[in-house]
């Protein structure tokens, strides 16, 4: 499974240099059906019995799990850069993760040549895991894709960093179980500093419109943010 064209234009945290293992894929339909099951057990009107069936059979594939060694996922940058040589953020991402249960995930792409003046696409379903105001996205939700999807966008600046502030203003209820599309782009870049901005709609709707500021990351401290890491999982 070859890495999704756009991949190639995004910068530091966004880079694939490898494409996914037999390992990575099964990986990703087994955060598939997790999903599946967040929603049923969201909805079930199992007696219970069958819910405590369902609970051992969990149990059963969770220690099955813990019973197996467990590995670093990051092997670290390549020396002056922020590409990671294992599995990719993209991959990990509770939002657009494709191996988290947690993300939708959003898929995501390019409109333009990837250059700084491009606008990166995010397209999401939210289901009911994601639900706030009856039938509606949390809004928390929504600013947590926002810092994605800004983020994806500051990255083509060509210095990448972390986000400084994101406010986000609600224009209108976001539907679940409705496709919604993010935009983010870049404002300005004023030495680290790079300003984005942002959309989300419904259809012709505007549910949200976001405001970032991003500090672009010395490697060296993004050396020492993945040594942290990896001291934290032992």
């Amino acid at each position: 499974m070859a890495a999704p064209e756009y991949e190639s234009a995004f910068k530091g945290f966004h880079i694939r240099t490898q494409e996914h293992s037999p390992t990575d894929r099964v990986r990703i339909e087994i955060a598939k059906e997790l999903r599946t099951a967040i929603d049923e057990l969201l909805a079930t009107s199992a007696p219970v019995e069958e819910l405590e069936a369902t609970r051992e059979m969990i149990n059963q594939a969770v220690a099955r799990l813990q019973a197996r060694p467990h590995s670093h996922e990051y092997a670290g940058p390549a020396e002056g850069s922020l590409a990671v040589p294992m599995n990719s953020f993209l991959d990990r991402s509770p939002i657009i993760g494709s191996i988290n249960p947690l993300s939708v995930p959003m898929k995501m792409g390019i409109e333009g040549d990837g250059g700084r003046d491009s606008v990166v696409i995010g397209h999401a379903t939210f289901e009911a895991a994601y639900e706030g105001p009856p039938g509606c996205v949390h809004g928390g939700f929504i600013a947590a894709y926002f810092d994605e999807v800004l983020g994806m966008a500051q990255s083509l600046s060509g210095n990448p960093g972390m986000t400084v502030n994101l406010t986000v203003d609600y224009r209108s209820p976001t539907p679940l179980k409705k496709p919604v599309v993010f935009r983010g782009w870049v404002v300005s870049v004023e030495g680290r500093k790079i300003s984005v901005a942002g959309s989300l709609h419904h259809g012709e709707t505007l549910c949200a419109e976001a405001k970032g500021l991003f500090v672009s990351m010395r490697p060296e401290v993004f050396e020492r943010l993945l040594e942290i890491r990896q001291a934290q999982q032992g």
